[in-house]
């Protein structure tokens, strides 16, 4: 059972505020695998995909730079942080 301050990670499209787990399986290839911050997203042509301006988690704290990634939504797990 998970606690209601803990974050819920499930498959579902992403919003503001959410973290999101970008991998190849997402359909981010060559920059690894790594929890990122969505600052927005805007959908994209193609049907059951997204493009998301993102934070890394990692770079939150110090000189944060955003970027912008084409997902995959059936492969991008998203941390629900509300």
């Amino acid at each position: 059972m998970s606690k209601a301050s803990e974050p819920v990670i499930r498959y579902r499209t992403p919003r503001a505020g959410d973290q999101v787990f970008l991998c190849p399986a997402a359909g981010v290839h060559g920059r690894g695998s790594f929890w990122a911050m969505v600052v927005s997203t805007a959908p994209a042509l193609v049907p059951q995909a997204l493009y998301v301006r993102v934070v890394p988690v990692d770079e939150i704290d110090g000189a944060a730079r955003v970027q912008t990634f084409y997902v995959r939504l059936a492969g991008l797990l998203t941390r629900v942080m509300s």
